[in-house]
């Protein structure tokens, strides 16, 4: 067992990360709306994907930023065009060109606000305690989940979709506010001869790095996929309700983020990586076999066991034994492969839902979830297991 204390400004991130990403969650639910306007499985599923196909487009122009500019300012900045291109939704009318523009705008403001706030969480941090942080940090992916989707039908059902969209313009306006408020001391990265000289496609031919691209790709298409379509699945029956999954994903996920990264000494270990692919997979078949809430639950618990271990994990070995400044490069690439993935899913979800139903595409993910990443950590086993060594040797 083991006791490690957050450092300064950690909290401040986390709950910047928890504030903003309550207005996405909410907008989980987009699916219905898209649906409700009389838009086909495949058309939902492209422009769920749109958000995080922008924003994985948008990773270099992150990248330029945080390398010309102040992190906090350009955090700020990403917040301030989410706020914007939120208040845009209320004026959607039909599937048009004015939806494309929304989604796309809306990917490329939280994709510059996420990677300058990872950027500044890992620099805020020694490398020993970085995985711990980082899912201390990302537990504001999760927390909205417990009670927005939730709070979000209800306004549905109750008052309609312009209510629903004026609450996502108000959880977006919160932490756009508080960030006038923040102060977090950054340090100065250390300078490094050798890291100005390394790109992005030398980084990424690092075997350790695009095993982990990979991995992550695999792991946030199946996420994505559940996320984008268990609404449409649980409004397929009268008494089934999507926030059940949302709320015990997200309280178990935060669970093991916060009290596993605190106690556990395996964590941060490649080791853990393998069975959290397995509960992900499980949950995927798990949840096409619900026919209640009860069971549409339980496939959220285990779909949050193998997402509170991923995530955290994932991010911190990519990042061990880089150079400090390189860090941001590999950060950039690691949190393309969680927009790739994000877009991928719904996408190539919504075409097989259109071809063979929604039950069935839930199977066909968590096959293609379990073959995957068996693969990919039985080829790249020695890069992943030897990381926090090799890492401990350089330093």
């Amino acid at each position: 067992m083991r006791k490690i204390k957050l450092a300064p400004g950690i909290l401040t991130i986390q709950l910047l990360v928890l504030f903003s990403y309550s207005s996405i969650a909410i907008l989980t639910l987009l699916s219905l709306f898209f649906e409700h306007l009389g838009g086909s499985p495949r058309q939902i599923g492209f422009l769920m994907g749109l958000f995080s196909l922008a924003a994985f487009l948008s990773r270099p122009f992150g990248g330029w930023l945080l390398s010309k500019y102040n992190p906090q300012k350009v955090m700020i900045a990403g917040l301030i065009l989410l706020l914007v291109v939120t208040a845009l939704y209320p004026l959607i009318r039909e599937l048009n060109w004015l939806v494309v523009f929304i989604r796309i705008f809306h990917g490329l403001g939280f994709s510059v606000f996420i990677l300058a706030a990872l950027l500044i969480t890992i620099v805020l941090v020694r490398e020993e305690e970085r995985a711990y942080a980082l899912g201390v940090v990302s537990t504001g992916f999760m927390l909205p989940l417990l009670i927005v989707p939730f709070l979000g039908e209800e306004i549905i059902h109750t008052f309609g979709y312009f209510l629903f969209f004026l609450m996502a313009v108000f959880l977006a306006a919160i932490p756009l506010v508080f960030s006038f408020f923040a102060k977090i001391d950054i340090p100065r990265l250390s300078d490094d001869s050798q890291a100005k000289r390394m790109g992005f496609l030398r980084l990424l031919r690092q075997k350790k790095v695009y095993v982990i691209y990979l991995l992550t790709l695999v792991f946030e298409i199946g996420l994505s996929s559940s996320l984008a379509f268990v609404p449409l699945l649980a409004h397929g029956g009268s008494s089934m309700r999507a926030g059940y999954f949302y709320t015990l994903l997200a309280l178990v996920a935060v669970f093991m983020r916060v009290v596993g990264g605190s106690q556990l000494r395996s964590w941060g270990s490649a080791k853990l990586l393998p069975p959290a692919f397995c509960f992900i997979a499980g949950g995927g078949v798990l949840t096409s076999l619900s026919s209640n809430n009860f069971l549409l639950g339980l496939s959220g618990i285990v779909w949050g066991i193998g997402v509170g271990i991923l995530y955290p994990h994932l991010s911190a070995i990519v990042v061990e034994g880089i150079p400090s400044r390189e860090k941001g490069k590999v950060l950039s690439l690691f949190a393309s492969s969680v927009d790739l993935g994000f877009a991928l899913g719904p996408i190539a979800f919504g075409w097989m839902y259109q071809s063979l139903g929604i039950r069935p595409a839930f199977i066909i993910v968590s096959v293609f979830i379990f073959i995957s990443s068996v693969f990919l950590i039985l080829g790249g086993r020695s890069a992943l297991f030897n990381a926090r060594r090799d890492s401990q040797a350089e330093e």
